[in-house]
């Protein structure tokens, strides 16, 4: 195989590897199976909002919450 084509093929499984790796981080939690939570901090490092995806699919937030970003999926009780 030339150089250009390695080269290609490599580039490619990275753009795959990247897109499969983001999709599988920011999926929604499985109602009834899982739920999740995130905080949203300043730039000081303090708290200043978050919030929960229940395990029936609820939202509750607190304070700045934001939109639900880069949350942690735990499985329901």
């Amino acid at each position: 195989m030339n150089r250009g084509k390695r080269k290609a093929i490599g580039a490619m499984a990275l753009v795959l590897g990247v897109l499969v790796v983001g999709s599988v981080a920011a999926r929604w939690p499985i109602p009834g199976v899982e739920w999740a939570e995130w905080t949203r901090y300043d730039a000081a490092g303090n708290a200043i909002g978050g919030g929960r995806i229940e395990c029936d699919g609820s939202i509750q937030t607190w304070g700045n919450a934001g939109s639900p970003q880069g949350y942690t999926i735990y499985p329901c009780p």
